[in-house]
């Protein structure tokens, strides 16, 4: 007979967590290996995570509570983006963002958002590069 999973409580892990200075979020990873894990990101009401790529892998989300905007973008050059329509988006709601993809959430609601995310545990390191083109 095997061991009793690991249970996680991702709200008490971000009551804890700090910040990231680079994408302006409070994340926490929830469980997973050195490759993959889940990850759950609480952004602030009215408040948008730094536009990014990543060079490997998808990522995929569902918001779990809030409401906001997912906007999504090609790279080009100078590091502007040429950006898709935007998507609106509720409780609920899930989404990937593919490879090389660029890629920035914004809280829209009055509250915070909690999103959780599937990722390569590279994309909070070393596989994450900022992008100054913002969409407004």
């Amino acid at each position: 007979m095997g061991t009793p999973p690991i249970v996680t409580n991702f709200i008490e892990q971000l009551e804890t967590a700090q910040t990231d200075p680079a994408v302006g979020i409070r994340i926490v990873k929830v469980t997973g290996d050195d490759h993959t894990g889940l990850y759950v990101a609480e952004l602030g009401a009215h408040r948008s995570v730094t536009a990014h790529y990543h060079k490997t892998g998808s990522e995929i989300y569902q918001i779990i509570r809030g409401e906001g905007t997912i906007h999504t973008g090609c790279p080009a050059v100078n590091d502007t983006v040429i950006w898709n329509r935007s998507v609106n988006l509720k409780s609920g709601d899930c989404f990937m963002v593919n490879e090389g993809e660029v890629h920035q959430l914004e809280n829209t609601g009055p509250e915070p958002m909690i999103a959780c995310f599937v990722c390569p545990a590279a994309h909070t390191g070393h596989d994450r590069f900022i992008v100054s083109g913002v969409v407004r």
